[in-house]
This record gives structure tokens, C-alpha cells and sequence, in this order.
């Protein structure tokens, strides 16, 4: 959302790319001005996707592939035991198909996608209300839970499972519902807003006037004023799950 909108501060949603400290966005030129802790979150998100996409989640295959004798040093540099480094960045990048392996920052992991649907992981309402900026939701065991959606998948793309009746009819409780923590929200929108206790919460953005709400579907709960609360994501599917 441009800097004209009408839309208060606190309704921006939050931006989960990677910033360096000058704003720009994340490319080789501004590794240096980013945060090494960051930087290692990328890098780690990064081999964990090279791992799957080369050798469908071989460690052991992969390590071999860089020159290794097995796996053990590829598993330090995913634990954060070991950083991964700028010589191992280009020796993963000079593997065949990989150029520029570790520039790629919002698109969906390569081993999610398949026949036009995306992986993502479905999360609970606790840790979407404590997602940062350098959550890694592709770590191993984050998520219990994935599933399949046409809906365009970015880094911090997930699945949250609905819970309760105020979004009925439209989101029946247990229905499963994709996010976007990287779209702009706008009047109309179903969102995920969070409050100031850090609880996650699921309603329609509506703006009346200069006044901004969160409105339940279901007309027996009340319609809320925004207040405080912040946007961290826009609902963009509603998937049917009965197993």
C-alpha cells in the first residue's frame, strides 16, 4: 500500500522480506548492511530448499555433492551449529541448475510446487501471533500439517485452521484458510489481525469514514473497532479438508 492511502499506520501489513538497514531489499550487494542472524536464517531456508530440490532431502546425498564425505556438515549448517558461509553459498551455486540459488527470496520453495498446487504449512493460531520477520515456518517440525493450494505462495505463505463460528457461514469452523503476511490489506479483506497481547484473530477489514473495524460474519458476534491491533496477514483462499 503506497504512502497516500487513507489507511492508518497500524493497518499496514507486515512485510516479512528481508530488509537490509538502508531499505533496500535483500541481494548480494547488501549482505554486508543485514544482520548476520538474519543472513543465516536466509542462507539456512535456502539449503534446506537446495537439499530438497537436488536430492529430495538427502543430506547426506547433498553433502557428498559439495565434496563432503557425508551429510554430518550439511546437518551443522542447518542447525546453526555451523554458519554457512559465503565460500559455501558459491560452491552450492556452482552446482548444476543452482546459479543464483541464494539471490531468490520470494518465491515458494521449488519442491512445494507440483502440478500447479504449492506445499504450505498449516500453523497454529499461537505461533501466527508470534510470527517475526526471520521465522523460518520450513523448519523441520514447525508444522505438523501441510496442504495443497493454487493460491500464489510466498516465503511466509501458511495455513491457519479455523476455529469457532464468527466466520460462519462463509468459514465454517475447522475449514483451513491461506495467508499472505506479504499482501497489502485493503477495505473488504478477510485478515488476520493481531492485538496487543500477541493473540491472532480472524475477521473482515471494513472502513467506515476515517473509522477502521473488524467485522465477524457471523451477525451474532459484535463488529469491533481496529484499535490497536495490527494486520499480519490477508486470508486469499478458503480450502475444504475433511481428512
Amino acid at each position: 500500500m503506497n504512502s497516500s492511502s487513507v489507511m492508518p499506520e497500524h493497518v499496514s501489513s507486515v512485510s516479512y522480506s528481508l530488509q537490509a538497514s538502508n531499505g533496500t531489499g535483500f541481494a548480494g550487494s547488501v549482505c554486508s548492511t543485514m544482520k548476520q542472524e538474519e543472513i543465516q536464517d536466509f542462507r539456512r531456508e535456502r539449503l534446506r530448499a537446495a537439499i530438497e530440490h537436488l536430492c529430495n532431502g538427502n543430506e547426506s546425498e547433498f553433502g557428498r555433492r559439495l565434496g563432503y564425505k557425508d551429510g554430518a556438515f550439511v546437518r551443522q549448517m542447518l542447525s546453526g551449529m555451523k554458519a554457512i558461509s559465503e565460500k559455501t553459498v558459491i560452491k552450492i551455486e556452482e552446482l548444476p541448475g543452482m546459479a543464483g540459488w541464494f539471490s531468490k527470496k520470494d518465491e515458494q520453495p521449488p519442491e512445494n510446487v507440483a502440478g500447479g498446487l504449492r506445499r504450505v504449512p498449516v500453523i497454529s493460531w499461537v505461533q501466527a501471533g508470534a510470527m517475526t520477520p526471520v521465522t523460518d515456518i520450513y523448519a523441520p517440525g514447525y508444522a505438523e500439517e501441510w496442504v495443497e493450494t493454487p493460491v500464489p505462495a510466498k516465503r511466509h505463505t501458511y495455513a491457519l485452521r479455523v476455529r469457532g463460528d464468527s466466520m460462519e457461514p462463509t468459514f465454517p469452523d475447522g475449514h483451513i484458510i491461506i495467508v499472505d503476511p506479504d499482501l497489502d490489506p485493503m477495505p473488504g479483506d478477510y485478515v488476520i489481525a493481531r492485538n496487543g497481547d500477541g493473540e491472532a484473530t480472524f475477521k473482515q477489514l471494513i472502513k467506515d469514514g476515517s473509522d477502521w473495524y473488524l467485522k465477524p460474519v457471523n451477525p451474532r458476534y459484535p463488529v469491533k473497532p481496529l484499535g490497536e491491533a495490527t494486520i499480519i496477514g490477508v486470508v486469499r483462499a478458503v480450502e475444504k479438508r475433511f481428512r
